[in-house]
């Protein structure tokens, strides 16, 4: 019990959160985790050089590590377990996930997000948080400690949950030249079967 309690003050201390963040984060956790699989819109905006792209998909994922972004203009990221490949932005191939490395960065980023696992992020990463209200989310932000890199080049990610379900609802990330790039679910459905061919190589 002395050891959990310690771990929970060195969590904080090393965060910069409240014990009310904490508790916070334990929600986010519980609500998010539980559900099995979900299936939702998608909506995925660019922002780069005053300008904007978006597009539109489905988001299919099956806890704990599967998940499909497939848009309708055929761009795609699938994430089966310890394979990923995707068609989207500079990223083009097939890659195998190895324990670390820029590809298991970028999928862990939306695997825990989907399950609410902000502090495993902050911990595997070294990633300073930061929880506030923004509007009708409570917002987690984790910023990169170093001047460099974050992850495969995001030196900011950004969860937002719904403030009354605590339910995730968007993911923003921010790279080292400033693009943001966000990934928006709505019209959620959870628990529900998910073809497996959605994840296929």
């Amino acid at each position: 019990m002395k050891k959990s309690i310690l771990f929970i003050v060195l969590f904080l201390l090393s965060t910069g959160l409240r014990a009310q963040d904490y508790a916070l984060l334990q929600q986010i956790l519980e609500v998010n985790s539980a559900a099995q699989s979900f299936e939702s819109d998608l909506r995925n905006t660019m922002h780069k050089k005053g300008q904007s792209n978006t597009q539109d998909g489905r988001l299919y994922f099956v806890k704990p590590n599967k998940f499909a972004a497939l848009f309708y203009n055929g761009n795609y990221m699938v994430v089966n377990e310890n394979r990923l490949k995707m068609d989207i932005g500079m990223f083009h191939g097939s890659f195998k996930l190895k324990k670390s490395g820029m590809m298991r960065s970028l999928s862990n980023i939306f695997l825990y997000g989907f399950q609410g696992r902000c502090k495993d992020l902050a911990e595997e990463n070294d990633y300073d948080m930061e929880i506030k209200e923004n509007g009708a989310f409570q917002q987690v932000t984790f910023t990169s400690k170093n001047q460099g890199f974050l992850g495969i080049g995001y030196k900011q990610v950004v969860f937002k949950f719904e403030k009354e379900t605590l339910k995730l609802r968007e993911i923003i990330l921010y790279d080292s030249r400033d693009t943001e790039d966000s990934y928006s679910i709505s019209n959620v459905q959870y628990n529900v079967p998910i073809d497996s061919s959605r994840f296929s190589f």
